[in-house]
């Protein structure tokens, strides 16, 4: 199973089981704070630097992590490939990571179904599989 890396992001997911309607606020919530000019679409610098920001556990991505992650996101999220993500693209690359999360399809992504498919997106990715030390 090919798991787009985040929605990493719904870019930050916390760690309690999260419903569909849940992961699409905190979506919009993380959609409106990487969209730094307030344009309605995000850049591929606008996203980079969102990633840039982010910690894993205690540490943050290498720059070329935060690059490759940023490039893995917005390529899936860039439907049309017009080289911005509208809040509706966005969407949809959560709705697709949200059923690719949700194993047993009961509208609920659980902590050991997250875990899963968090291992399985960082072992696709291989060369940003750890935070910068």
């Amino acid at each position: 199973m090919r798991l787009p890396l985040l929605a990493l992001i719904a870019l930050a997911a916390p760690l309690a089981a999260q419903t569909r309607t849940g992961a699409g606020a905190d979506m919009g919530r993380e959609f409106a704070a990487t969209d730094a000019n307030k344009d309605g679409v995000l850049s591929l610098a606008e996203v980079q630097a969102r990633i840039g920001r982010m910690r894993t556990t205690q540490n943050r991505f290498s720059p070329q992590q935060t690059q490759t992650l940023a490039r893995l996101w917005f390529t899936r999220a860039d439907a049309n490939k017009d080289g911005k993500v509208t809040k509706a693209e966005a969407d949809a690359l959560l709705t697709r990571t949200f059923r690719a999360y949700d194993a047993d399809g009961n509208g609920t992504v659980t902590q050991t179904e997250r875990a899963a498919a968090r291992a399985q997106a960082l072992k696709e990715a291989g060369a940003v599989a750890g935070p910068k030390r």
